[in-house]
């Protein structure tokens, strides 16, 4: 795996179907000095700040780090006396970033302030093995009181000559094996289960018991404790998890005993297919979970861990999606050699192993686009750029999705793309309808194109459409003929083309869309016979509306075959067209010159003329 990377090199397994689902995160090793610190020594432990990382090392060394992996600048790195003669077993700080407290094996707590011009250290020497230390969290400027767990819970407190005095407040069933302290209550855990301690209260809040697992003991797997917000608690121990609310009780609760203010309800409790390295918040029902897969390698080494989005109900929980990290030397480490760390507020996961440090982030917008283009998922694309905004124009992914329909053979589908995506942008349409050229597809797109006068495309354009349908489909071409604007293409070299494909004087979409042409080109005398071939009625219209009088005088007999009536109605107006023009078009025809005649008779002699 390289220093950086989009995804860890990381395989994702989603468990909502059997297609590749949109990863929640992406990831990046942290090198930089924190590469240098890895080649000589080992993290045992980590506090993650929103300021900087501090690395407790298997060499008994603290390290101030930046986000990024840099050394910063510190009381830490200007003096040897925060480090511990063997491994770091804790490292926790302040809220403000502004003291660190470590202890170890050799038995020394070490309290440092990180940025006093004045260098402020404090260490306290017990004795015995130091596992757990936490400060206070409500420290106002320099650590007044910090908690230590041993085979007691004591709390120490700075008193009026600057010593930390002991209180103890809880015997303990073994040994304190992890602390997590949030405003007056303080989660920690023994060898018998999870213990919430109320420090306003002086009391502790009760047992929640936790099943020991098989072949093995509780305390030989580290025990995860976060607190998500002021009275939420998230536990993860061997492959349980457990939601608890820290409440206070009710006014029947509180007089039916003497009981403590507040009481701890789990509210779900579920199993992972792996043992839980860590857990963090990722929304109200969501929680990041590193997890230690329980098999083995065919070769009995370890398999890579795992981060995994879980959302949990009552008792219950589904994995969202499930990422296999390639961290370096996963294959020989053990459950307790994992940790998570995070800053929620950026919803940023510190994936801590000895020798590499991860970070995943949730990804952004631009990366959820990168995905979902990668992945030709075009329209999701669309809509997450649509609601969320983005570096990426929607056009350009239009322009992508465009190009994919039509390597796919999916025209139509394009063709609405097109019109959904191109809007007025006349070069852009021109782009795209030469891309169907290829296959001759412009038919699916000619129902889309713009035909209106705010974006006309070059005439070249139409024409291109209106020869493949006339090549492949007359039909349709007839139907472009009657419904686009002849403004739009050069009416005479479509008036060629048709007569160039012409096989059968008796193709009647040919010669109506021949007489349609001709009506456009002002060419009625040519439009007018093919209408009377077809026995197209609205030939009469044409005639009023165009005025075709003096077209008409070689059409009369077809025109009175036609419809006598209609023929009848324009022949006999004398202003229109003058009788003996009449006459001598039906000399050759009795019957109708009869019928003229005898109508054109009794309207003179209705009109009073002899």
């Amino acid at each position: 795996m390289s220093d950086k990377c989009s995804c860890c090199n990381s395989k994702t397994d989603c468990k909502q179907g059997e297609d590749e689902n949109e990863p929640k995160f992406k990831y990046q090793r942290l090198t930089n000095d924190l590469k240098t610190i890895l080649n000589a020594d080992a993290v045992t432990c980590t506090a993650v700040h929103p300021k900087f990382l501090i690395l407790g090392t298997f060499r008994g060394r603290v390290y101030l780090l930046d986000h990024q992996g840099n050394s910063v600048d510190s009381q830490l790195s200007k003096s040897g006396r925060h480090t511990h003669q063997v491994a770091v077993n804790k490292v926790d700080v302040d809220p403000k970033g502004e003291y660190v407290a470590t202890c170890s094996d050799d038995g020394k707590v070490n309290i440092t302030g990180l940025f006093n011009q004045i260098p402020e250290h404090q260490k306290l020497d017990f004795q015995k093995c130091i596992k757990v230390v936490a400060v206070d969290p409500n420290s106002k400027s320099c650590i007044d009181q910090f908690i230590v767990g041993d085979e007691k819970l004591v709390l120490y407190k700075r008193n009026i000559f600057n010593k930390f005095m002991p209180k103890e407040l809880c015997m303990v069933e073994g040994s304190v094996l992890s602390i997590c302290w949030h405003l007056h209550m303080v989660a920690w855990a023994s060898h018998l289960g999870v213990h919430v301690y109320d420090l306003n209260e002086k009391c502790s809040l009760g047992l929640i018991k936790w099943e020991v697992p098989s072949q093995t003991r509780l305390e030989n797997f580290n025990c995860h404790l976060r607190w998500q917000n002021d009275n939420k608690l998230l536990i993860g121990w061997v492959d349980t998890i457990r939601i608890c609310i820290i409440r206070k009780r009710n006014a029947i609760e509180a007089s039916s005993r003497n009981l403590p203010d507040y009481v701890v309800d789990p509210i779900s409790t579920f199993q992972t297919s792996f043992y839980v390295c860590g857990l963090a918040p990722l929304t109200s029902s969501q929680l990041v979970v590193l997890g230690y897969i329980k098999e083995k390698s065919v070769s009995l080494k370890a398999l890579s861990p795992v981060l995994c989005v879980i959302e949990y109900k009552m008792n219950s929980s589904e994995e969202i999606c499930t990422d296999s990290l390639n961290l370096r030397g996963y294959e020989d480490y053990t459950v307790n050699d994992y940790s998570l760390g995070c800053i929620i507020e950026e919803n940023r996961y510190y994936i801590v192993a000895p020798k590499d440090i991860v970070v995943a982030s949730l990804i952004e917008t631009d990366d959820r686009v990168e995905w979902l283009i990668k992945h030709s998922k075009y329209e999701d694309a669309i809509e997450v750029v649509t609601k969320h905004g983005g570096s990426m124009p929607i056009l350009a992914i239009a322009k992508l999705y465009i190009n994919y329909l039509l390597t796919r053979k999916e025209y139509e589908t394009a063709a609405k793309q097109c019109q959904l995506r191109l809007g007025n942008n006349k070069s852009l349409w021109e782009d795209a309808v030469f891309k169907f050229t290829g296959d001759q597809q412009l038919r699916p797109i000619s129902a889309y194109l713009p035909t209106s006068e705010s974006c006309e495309l070059g005439p070249h354009v139409y024409e291109m459409v209106l020869f493949e349908f006339l090549e492949l489909d007359v039909k349709g071409f007839l139907n472009l003929i009657k419904t686009w604007p002849s403004r739009l293409y050069n009416s005479q070299r479509v008036i060629d083309a048709v007569k160039a494909k012409f096989k059968d004087e008796n193709d009647n979409e040919l010669l109506e869309s021949l007489a349609l042409l001709y009506t456009y080109e002002g060419d009625y005398e040519r439009a007018m016979p093919i209408y009377i071939k077809l026995k197209k009625k609205d030939v009469f219209d044409l005639i009023r509306s165009h005025e075709l009088y003096n077209v008409i005088s070689k059409q009369i007999v077809p025109l009175i075959e036609l419809d006598r009536e209609q023929a009848f109605k324009i022949l006999l107006d004398k202003n229109k067209i003058q009788p003996n023009v009449v006459v001598h078009q039906l000399e050759g025809n009795q019957e109708y010159l009869y019928w003229y005649l005898d109508s054109l008779l009794k309207i003179d002699e209705s009109s009073g003329h002899l």
